[in-house]
């Protein structure tokens, strides 16, 4: 007869009419008994009366009943699971007391909520999922969801659940640390062929399982190498179409740019092309960073405003020039290309009319370097004769104009529109970090950076106010070759007296056994005598064996995964014997 119990038997039932339940006296009743009302699918439409009643409810079912809202109207501060599934509800901000909080953080009517479930409702919005600091499942599956929006960065959720809504993207995917469990079955985004990648690239590296199917090893290696430039992309809407690296790299490379354009419309600066590469690459794109090995930026900005303003009003800095782009005559349309926009999407002259005559123009920021070009007049290349050369890049015969670091302008400091780059490195947090004094076009990744990715900043600031920020990221930084860039043997070379090496590694982390060999050089041949090394290899004491003869120390770099570098020697000085003593 009972449509309604609680974790402890001895609970009162629930009937048809309506009549709220009284709850039993405590007597007897141990304190630390959980309290769990399940009223499934009991045609409710209101929780105000049992809330009173129970008001220290930790699992409250509330399946299959008639809710359009959840109105407890007092906080439950105790409840940890509530299921809501298969009711009327349209909105979370029961979970603020009934209102969302339309500045800062609001008051939580659910503070200690670890499981929510919500499938099966009419909710079409994430707005208001945020600050549930002890969520750790969060199912709402058949709604009406289209976005990832509203979404916070819960800390300590585990399990997603969104099947069967309207997601086509991952944009506005925040950051889940502790994520290990996401289903996006029946989404419009799930039926894409780089679905799974897609998921594990732009999701917490705690991730296991996809709809419901753990994540292999190979979807992982590939997704490991969408970190950076690509995994920024998903989360702002970027689909590969294809898991071929280098295609999904300039997909990538081609949806950041046209990102940062659209931002900088009505800004004093638009981004016509930007890119992080290896200095030893040409062209720079695509190039994965190695530690030891620089990381050069090239960049083009193009100065929208009008042309007095940009000829007289200069954005200073010591890395990045204005470069004045000027055709004169008759035409409708005139356009420049190059080197410094990878030779893509003509960019656009200005027509500046000044009495009889009829001039297009432009300034263009740009890096040192030789930069070539070609304009584009009515659709017809033309290439002056001051100049001219053939193209590295297979563009036939064109226009170079030679950029110098030197033709730095005066002081800096008092300026107030200005250009100032910035290097960061990724965290564990799916955030960046600044990095002190790196201000320059270019910077060599370290130890400290391998495995994370890299990301270069340019800020406009126009009369001393922040404008603009345009940017581009790498790849994860990769292990250089295990290499000793310096060896030497430190010590006084009498007998009795302790020699020790000191060296310099790069590579990666460095394997914890050290390869180190000592060697006996003498007119009598080479004798190993590494056995007779105390510590850790780093120390060899002279004995009287050794007078007369060199000491070699002969070192092999290896990292912690066993690749091994060139081995690399240092030789001491000719060993002497002690001095007698009385």
């Amino acid at each position: 007869m009972s449509s309604y119990y609680r974790s402890n038997s001895r609970g009162p039932t629930y009937s048809r009419s309506g009549r709220v339940p009284v709850r039993s006296s405590s007597r007897g009743r141990s304190s630390s008994v959980k309290e769990k009302l399940v009223l499934n699918k009991q045609d409710l439409n209101s929780i105000k009366q049992i809330a009173y009643e129970y008001p220290d409810v930790e699992f409250l079912y509330l399946r299959e009943n008639d809710f359009d809202v959840f109105d407890p109207y007092i906080r439950l501060v105790d409840l940890k699971m509530l299921d809501l599934s298969l009711n009327n509800i349209s909105s979370v901000a029961f979970l603020w007391g009934g209102a969302l909080p339309t500045s800062g953080i609001g008051e939580l009517a659910l503070p200690k909520l670890r499981h929510l479930y919500l499938t099966g409702n009419c909710i079409e919005s994430l707005v208001g999922l945020s600050y549930l600091n002890s969520l750790e499942s969060l199912a709402l599956s058949n709604n009406g969801i289209s976005s990832f929006e509203g979404l916070g960065s819960l800390p300590n959720l585990k399990l997603l659940s969104l099947n069967f809504n309207d997601i086509t993207t991952f944009k506005h995917l925040p950051f889940l640390p502790s994520l290990s469990a996401i289903s996006l079955e029946g989404n419009p985004i799930a039926s894409t062929p780089t679905y799974r990648v897609m998921t594990a690239a732009a999701c917490s590296a705690y991730l296991n399982k996809i709809d419901g199917t753990t994540i292999t090893d190979g979807e992982m290696d590939i997704a490991d190498r969408m970190q950076g430039k690509v995994a920024f992309c998903i989360t702002e809407g970027f689909i590969p179409t294809s898991l071929d690296e280098d295609l999904v790299k300039a997909e990538a490379d081609g949806f950041l740019l046209e990102f940062q354009r659209k931002q900088s419309i009505g800004k004093p600066l638009k981004l016509q092309s930007i890119s992080l590469g290896r200095q030893d690459d040409s062209p720079y794109k695509g190039s994965t960073p190695i530690e030891g090995i620089p990381i050069v930026l090239r960049v083009c900005l193009q100065d929208t405003r009008p042309a007095h303003k940009s000829k007289t009003d200069v954005f200073h800095s010591s890395c990045i020039f204005p470069v004045f782009f000027k055709v004169s005559g008759e035409a409708k349309e005139v356009l420049v290309t190059g080197s410094m926009n990878d030779w893509d999407s003509p960019i656009e002259l200005e027509k500046i009319v000044s009495g009889t005559e009829t001039s297009f123009q432009t300034y263009l920021y740009l890096p040192p370097g030789e930069h070539e070009y070609k304009y584009l007049v009515d659709g017809v290349e033309k290439v002056s004769e001051d100049r001219k050369t053939t193209s590295k890049y297979n563009k036939e015969k064109c226009n170079y104009y030679p950029v110098s670091d030197t033709e730095v302008p005066d002081s800096q400091e008092d300026r107030d529109t200005i250009l100032h780059i910035r290097w960061l490195r990724s965290n564990d947090y799916n955030g960046f970090d600044l990095l002190a004094d790196c201000n320059s076009l270019s910077y060599t990744p370290t130890e400290a950076d391998v495995g994370r990715c890299m990301r270069c900043e340019v800020l406009a600031y126009e009369d001393g106010n922040f404008t603009s920020i345009v940017f581009d990221i790498t790849q994860p930084v990769q292990p250089g070759f295990p290499t000793c860039t310096s060896l030497e043997v430190l010590g006084e070379c009498i007998e009795g007296t302790m020699l020790e090496v000191e060296y310099e590694y790069t590579g990666g982390e460095e394997h914890s056994q050290l390869n180190m060999r000592w060697v006996r050089c003498s007119q009598h041949g080479e004798v190993d005598v590494t056995e007779l090394a105390e510590g850790d290899g780093l120390q060899y004491l002279l004995s009287a064996d050794d007078v007369g003869s060199t000491i070699r120390v002969e070192y092999s770099p290896m990292r912690s995964d066993w690749t091994a570098g060139n081995t690399v020697t240092a030789t001491s000085k000719i060993i002497t014997a002690d001095a007698p003593t009385a």
